[in-house]
């Protein structure tokens, strides 16, 4: 007499989700860029995935299509979204102009470089500026990575598609902004801008 016995298999489920790369510069309008979606399964596995849905937070700067292609619209920043089976991963996607060779930065938008400026009180907010080659019609502010150099002292907001820029006092003393970015793939860095939180 034979005895045998039966089962059955249970696919996995996705645990979560992480798209590749995870954060992206796109130098000029219309330029794309390819992301992929991989899965960590919760046996361990784990497999690039076909059905996915995408979607980015800021169609005004990038859109993207149901195969994970980003297409450059406009300067700025947008966060690209995949989701599948209720598990979702982003990824950072910044806008640049193509041929940035300078970064001026200031408080006064359309205005001149600056090299200090003062915020009275904390918490207190002040907004920062960048411009594309010392021109003023070419307003990159959502497009840079800024920099406070003492975050203790005051931090600014930086790769949110929400809005960039924005200075934030912490504690009286003195901190230097800066705002940088990759064009044709060499960093540009701003001039320094003291800022004193007084």
């Amino acid at each position: 007499m034979w005895g045998g016995c039966s089962g059955f298999f249970i696919n996995p489920t996705i645990s979560s989700i992480f798209i590749t790369p995870g954060a992206a510069t796109i130098s000029g309008l219309g330029n794309t860029q390819q992301l992929t979606a991989t899965a960590n399964y919760s046996d361990g596995s784990q497999g690039k995935l076909s059905s996915v849905g995408w979607s980015s937070s800021n169609t005004s700067v990038a859109t993207v299509t149901n195969g994970g292609l980003v297409t450059a619209v406009a300067i700025g920043t947008a966060t690209i979204t995949a989701s599948a089976q209720g598990v979702t991963a982003t990824a950072t996607i910044t806008v640049t102009p193509t041929n940035v060779t300078s970064i001026s930065i200031t408080t006064i938008q359309g205005g001149p470089a600056q090299t200090t400026a003062t915020i009275s009180g904390a918490p207190a907010t002040l907004q920062f500026y960048a411009y594309a080659n010392v021109c003023c019609s070419q307003d990159i502010t959502d497009a840079v990575t800024w920099k406070s150099s003492n975050t203790s002292v005051a931090t600014i907001s930086t790769g949110l598609s929400s809005g960039n820029g924005l200075a934030t006092s912490v504690a009286t003393g003195t901190t230097v902004i800066t705002a940088s970015t990759t064009s044709n793939g060499i960093l540009v860095t701003s001039n320094s801008i003291t800022l004193t939180v007084q």
